[in-house]
């Protein structure tokens, strides 16, 4: 299926368009006023460049120049003005424009840290972070560009308290697991709701192949950071609350930048690096590893299992063979410009990464196009749209048992890639008597493939009109569909595989999804001299979701140069069927009411109405609450605001849904049941008409503390989600004919606490002088279920049960046999006689520091990211720390084996039979998977503007840039920051060969004119 050619007309039509904007006629309107004035730093006198300037309750805006100069045309009257800036307090004031001439409004600004400055996006509007009663966090676009990073998932990551970001695996645009406040649920999703430009956007993993362990790719990847102008999340149910049944994982408000009025302007930013591997993994080499083995077969009375001279012979590290150097770049391109009533932004970028395992690589082509064009004073269009194309190209890894890392890891040093001949040393190959254990890594990275191409189209149209000054209705249409289709290759060529006896395996599979929106609300706003205001908002929304999939698969090919399913001479697998529709009905109300600035409420009620959900409880309501007290503006609290600065504390209490759940689950259904050749259908699932969405109540306290004249921003959060009605699959009575089905029956809890950090260190009062900032946060989650069926623990899914959900116990706690350590008369290991709770892979704790330095145009960006408490299971070990069993290639530390009666070590004696208790999974295989990682160090020079100003350049700037330097850990294997299992709920924090994170370089330069 393509796009729309509809879509594509419109994204033409708008990119013709844009560049001729500045033709519109700039003359004065009849009634209308003019405004003009400067906008200054209160401190120094500079010019505030960028500040937006706006006639509150009309669809009048302007952005300062260079000089910090503004015009507005404004309908004659009094006219309520507000100016805001990132940095910069924001100031309001009202003027009274007149038709007999120009007025003059200069501004001058107060300099404050970044979050006092902020107007942030919430549900349906936005607010002044003074007047913000709930948990939100807003990082600017700025500070997640120019990162090697495909999606911006990944880019949040150690950024925002509160929200854990694991990236699961370093193969290019895989999907990235995104916790907000920790997770609760088992079955349904646990990532965030993401809304771009006001479009609820899907983020359900698509892929129906997955080679790669649940490493899917989603539609978050397909967003551009370039494009992003902020990002708001909202934490707390209260905030989260206005989006009702989506909202219980916390919700994340994508905003993209838009054009402003003034001459055209082109930006480009343009970056190049290279890419390897940020550390290996110490495997023995063929002496220590024939001498290992013989070791092994000789302590269990087998003789010498390889020839000793074996060990004399060359030596190969796979990993050499596999992982490589990569180049990736990104070149972004805008163009932006307009006038009072049309304005635009036309944005395109090419971002590529070569995978540093050989085979894999990524790239995504993005456009988009914001357009904004006030028709009248009164009314105003807003349209977007945003087109993506991403292609991959992933390859067998995680959770494989026949993978490249897999395969590179575990096949024994002694045996080369190729024969004399050039072709691949293959299962079928012998050095000495002894065959290749394992299929050869690189054969299969070269002969076999796997593409996709996944495209998205996310778009939106909006119109404003103004009644009056104090009530405007919005009315939205928008829309988002993605599209993957995939492809699949396993080569006959690869020797000792499946594929080889069926003569090549092909396998197709396509997956489409849509979501229509449409939304109408009103907002209402008055305030008054006295610093007394109120907001209310009031609407209704519906949304439209409907698919297709199908999957096919193909065995026996004349050639292994056909490749796909159509050249195949068997069809083995056939799948094709709709994704069931289901529909979502809204209404929706929130009022926030400010007393002399000082006191502050706000409320908020949802109903939601979703098919997916039994007749019985098809609806749901979603109330919140919260309020605010600005402590330091009390007159008992003296002077306290003039020394110490302003303090505010918020309490909220608000509920929140999850109905991320497949459509029909409340039903009893039917599935095809042949039999033999003649069709027919039988019974598959109970339907539970009183089937309902999980729900989640949340109180938070929190306080707002800025001292030191706004140099230091403090924000701190305690909060307690209670989620019950936990969507499990219920065992009941086999007699029934099932075994299971779908019920709300477990509860589960998440405590903790979050704090953020940012202070002007130093700021020195010329414009180009010495100034230092640190940003730091820090949170602390507690995860723990209360109540399941009959308080029946639930097993993961993963081929080999570690995990489990356990009542007082975190979700996914590892429950295995505890190894006590070796006998050291016998050299064997000593386990317990039961599994027993072996730790959580939820870390107790996590963030991130940056600092800021600058200097004269210089810049020295510096960013941390920590975790701490976390165990990661490290399942390379079951093959690698097993005593040898298994003939793959061992870990060094395996060397420090029991070998004498009195050996002292925590490695049991060598045994090829297993006798040693060395392959018992146990606790012996978790690892503590703490670790401070470097994550990124940025110097960058802005090149002084007199240089280029005759060629119109503004802004130049070059930077070099490294990512990911290094990571301070105990864990052995590659990264601690890890997750074979992808998104998955319960099977968390397991390493099974995961695909590496790469270490990176980059060199870049951006600049306007």
């Amino acid at each position: 299926m393509s796009f729309p050619s509809s879509f594509w007309k419109i994204a033409l039509a708008a990119c013709l368009a844009a560049p001729f904007a500045q033709a519109s006629a700039q003359g004065t309107t009849p009634g209308v006023a003019i405004i003009r004035g400067v906008v200054s730093d209160s401190a120094t006198q500079a010019p505030v460049v960028g500040a937006q300037v706006i006639a509150l309750g009309t669809t009048r805006g302007a952005i300062t120049d260079t000089a910090g100069a503004y015009v507005l045309r404004v309908p004659a009257g009094t006219v309520s003005m507000r100016v805001q800036r990132l940095g910069y307090a924001p100031s309001q004031r009202t003027v009274t424009a007149t038709l007999t001439g120009d007025v003059t409004a200069d501004f001058r600004m107060h300099a404050v840290v970044t979050t006092l400055s902020e107007v942030q996006v919430i549900g349906y509007g936005s607010q002044d972070r003074s007047q913000v009663t709930g948990a939100v966090t807003t990082l600017q676009g700025s500070e997640i560009q120019d990162q090697p990073v495909a999606g911006v998932d990944a880019a949040l990551q150690g950024r925002a308290p509160g929200v854990q970001v694991t990236q699961n695996s370093g193969e290019p645009g895989n999907g990235i697991s995104v916790r907000i406040r920790g997770a609760a649920s088992i079955t349904a999703s646990n990532q965030p709701l993401y809304v771009v430009d006001g479009v609820p956007i899907q983020n359900d993993g698509l892929s129906q192949l997955f080679p790669s362990g649940g490493q899917s790719p989603t539609s978050v990847t397909g967003i551009d950071p370039n494009e992003i102008e902020s990002i708001t999340i909202l934490k707390d149910a209260a905030s989260a609350a206005i989006y009702g049944s989506r909202a219980a994982n916390g919700v994340v408000l994508i905003t993209t930048k838009r054009g402003a009025s003034g001459r055209a302007r082109f930006s480009i930013d343009a970056s190049t690096g290279i890419q390897n591997a940020a550390t290996r993994l110490k495997l023995m080499n063929s002496s220590q590893y024939v001498t290992f083995m013989n070791e092994a077969s000789n302590n269990d009375d087998e003789g010498d299992l390889y020839t000793p001279s074996l060990g004399d012979g060359p030596s190969n590290d796979w990993q050499d063979d596999i992982f490589r150097r990569a180049p990736t770049s990104n070149l972004h391109l805008g163009l932006s410009g307009g006038n009072e009533q049309l304005r635009y932004m036309v944005d395109g970028s090419y971002f590529t990464q070569t995978g540093i395992v050989i085979g894999s690589s990524y790239n995504r082509a993005n456009g988009r196009v914001n357009v904004d064009y006030d028709a009248t004073p009164k009314f105003g269009i807003k349209t977007s749209i945003a087109l993506s194309r991403e292609n991959t190209n992933r390859v067998e890894g995680d959770n494989s048992n026949d993978g490249i890392v897999t395969n590179a890891i575990g096949n024994p040093s002694i045996f080369p890639v190729r024969k004399e001949d050039g072709s691949y040393f293959g299962k079928d190959d012998r050095i000495d008597g002894t065959r290749l254990y394992l299929t050869n890594s690189v054969a299969i990275a070269d002969l076999d493939r796997l593409p996709g191409v996944t495209d998205h189209v996310i778009g939106n149209v909006e119109g404003n009109y103004h009644f009056s000054p104090s009530f405007t209705f919005t009315g939205r249409a928008s829309t988002d569909i993605v599209h993957l289709h995939e492809d699949q290759w396993e080569s006959p060529l690869v020797i000792g595989t499946y594929a080889e006896g069926a003569g090549g395996v092909a396998k197709s599979a396509f997956n489409n999804s849509n979501r229509y929106v449409l939304e109408g609300f009103g907002t209402y706003q008055i305030g008054s001299d006295e610093g007394s205001s109120l907001t209310a908002i009031g609407g209704g929304s519906v949304e439209y979701n409907s698919g297709e999939s199908n999957f096919i698969r193909g065995e026996g090919f004349s050639s292994p140069a056909l490749q796909y399913v159509g050249s195949a001479t068997s069809i083995v697998t056939y799948g094709g069927v709709p994704n069931p529709d289901h529909n979502l009905e809204s209404f929706f109300a929130r009022a926030n009411y400010s007393y002399k600035n000082r006191y502050l409420l706000s409320g908020s009620l949802r109903a939601d109405g979703d098919s997916r959900f039994g007749p019985n409880n098809r609806w749901a309501y979603f109330p919140a609450l919260s309020a605010g007290w600005v402590l330091s503006d009390e007159p008992f609290m003296g002077d306290f605001k003039d020394k110490l600065g302003s303090l505010k504390l918020r309490g909220s209490y608000g509920e929140t849904g999850n109905n991320s759940i497949p459509s029909f689950r409340y039903l009893s259904t039917f599935a095809s049941a042949p039999y033999g050749s003649l069709p027919g259908i039988a019974p598959n699932a109970i339907g539970n008409p009183n089937f309902k969405w999980e729900s989640t109540r949340e109180w938070d306290g929190g306080l707002d503390w800025t001292p030191f004249n706004g140099r230091i921003s403090i924000l701190a959060d305690y909060y307690h989600k209670q989620t019950s009605d936990l969507i499990v699959d219920r065992p009941v009575l086999g007699v029934s004919g099932y075994t299971d089905y779908f019920d709300n029956i477990g509860e589960a809890v998440n405590r903790g606490f979050e704090f953020g950090l940012n202070s002007q260190n130093f700021r020195s009062a010329k414009s180009n002088g010495f100034t230092w900032s640190t940003d730091f946060n820090i949170s602390f989650n507690h995860n723990e279920i209360t109540k399941l069926y009959g308080n029946q623990p639930v097993p993961g899914t993963n081929f080999r049960e570690i995990s489990r959900v356990a009542v007082g116990q975190p979700i996914g706690e590892f429950y295995v046999l505890h190894f006590k350590g070796v006998d050291p008369a016998t050299g064997d290991a000593i386990y317990s006689d039961t599994s027993v709770n072996a730790g959580s892979p939820q870390p107790n704790f996590w963030g991130g520091l940056g600092n800021t330095v600058s200097y004269k145009g210089f810049e020295l960006r510096g960013f941390l990211e920590f975790s701490h408490g976390a165990k990661v299971f490290n399942l390379m070990r079951i093959f690698a720390d097993d005593g040898g069993y298994h003939r793959d290639n061992k870990f060094t530390y395996a060397l420090n084996r029991w070998q004498n009666p009195g050996d002292i070590t925590d490695e049991p004696r060598a045994s090829w039979d297993g006798t040693s208790g060395a392959e018992v999974i146990s606790d012996r295989f978790i690892e503590d998977g703490s670790y401070l990682r470097i994550q990124e160090i940025t110097l960058s020079w802005k090149l002084p503007g007199h240089l280029f100003a005759s060629r119109g350049l503004d802004n130049a700037k070059i930077y070099v840039s490294g990512h990911n330097l290094h990571t301070f850990t105990k864990y052995t294997g590659y990264d601690p920051d890890v997750n074979s299992n992808g998104t998955s709920n319960i099977d968390l924090g397991t390493d099974y060969y995961a695909y590496p994170r790469a270490r990176t370089f980059t060199v870049g330069v951006s600049t306007q004119w």
